[in-house]
């Protein structure tokens, strides 16, 4: 009977080790998904955040963005192209009010239209409602608040206003960051521009069709637009895309968002990243340190410069 016991006991044990293992093992695998957290509140600042991770794992440097976007935007929308373990979901439940996790091959684009159609399908892309932030994880929130960001787009009386601008192609305000007023958002025009979008072979041909034509064609609908750090100050930098002189654009001009490219082979960078680096090390020490964490995680060879 005692041994009929202790079986039975060991048993018990066993199943509850293997269920506790096979649930962590759920949590840890990526797998699609679609979350609701909180509803979003209608009349403020809403924006949708493009995000992509290989491995589902989110970032430092995602989630300290996440958090300085929501003191001007409340409802976040995130929308990343590729599923996520349910332990990544978690990290987001403080700051966004909706995730959606699915691979689309749309690149940023496809994820700022799968946000936009659901908050219009909430009904809360309306006349009476906030600004409608587009932001992605392609950039390094190096600014202690974005709050002056949305003071200049109020004080711009622009009806687009984004961060920088760039002329490869013709002049178009980049995409990693635009701000919205509800005259836009509310055209008809402006839900038919993201619902075009459709799969592209790479990043370069979806800036190609759909960033570089956008300020144009808004402009062409009558909308005016302008940016933070007005493109004609930067002429004097050769290349087109002054993201390229990334220690210029934070020492000079205090550009509130670097390029993660900067760390890539992506960008073609005029200025040594060892000084960038130093620059973000003594000016803006926890983003240095998110990096820094963000670099070793993807293994940059570019790391080494910063040592």
């Amino acid at each position: 009977m005692n041994k009929s016991r202790y079986l039975i006991l060991f048993l018990i044990i066993l199943a509850a080790v293997g269920g506790g293992w096979l649930y962590v093992q759920h949590r840890a695998t990526p797998q699609e998904m679609a979350i609701d957290f909180v509803q979003p509140a209608k009349g403020k600042n809403t924006a949708i955040f493009a995000a992509y991770s290989a491995d589902g794992i989110i970032s430092g440097y995602v989630i300290d963005y996440l958090k300085k976007l929501k003191e001007i935007a409340p409802n976040i929308i995130f929308i990343t192209d590729n599923p996520m373990p349910a332990a990544e979901a978690e990290k987001l439940r403080p700051y966004v009010v909706r995730i959606e996790a699915r691979r689309h091959g749309e690149y940023d684009w496809g994820s700022y239209k799968r946000g936009y159609n659901w908050l219009k399908e909430k009904g809360l892309m309306a006349a009476d409602g906030g600004r409608l932030i587009f932001a992605n994880d392609s950039a390094l929130a190096v600014a202690p608040s974005l709050l002056p960001i949305l003071k200049a787009a109020e004080e711009s009386g622009a009806d687009v206003f984004g961060i920088t601008a760039n002329q490869d192609g013709f002049y178009h305000l980049q995409s990693y960051f635009l701000i919205f007023t509800p005259r836009v958002y509310t055209a008809p025009e402006f839900g038919a521009y993201l619902n075009a979008v459709k799969p592209e072979k790479d990043g370069l041909m979806v800036a190609y069709r759909y960033e570089v034509p956008f300020t144009g064609y808004l402009e062409q609908l009558g909308f005016s637009h302008a940016s933070l750090i007005p493109y004609k100050e930067l002429s004097y930098l050769p290349l087109n895309d002054k993201n390229c002189y990334p220690l210029t654009m934070l020492s000079k001009y205090h550009t509130p968002l670097l390029k993660m490219r900067t760390f890539t082979e992506r960008l073609n960078v005029q200025e040594p990243r060892r000084l960038v680096f130093n620059w973000l090390k003594k000016n803006a020490p926890e983003a240095y340190r998110l990096l820094l964490a963000h670099l070793e995680k993807i293994k940059s060879p570019y790391l080494k410069e910063a040592r």
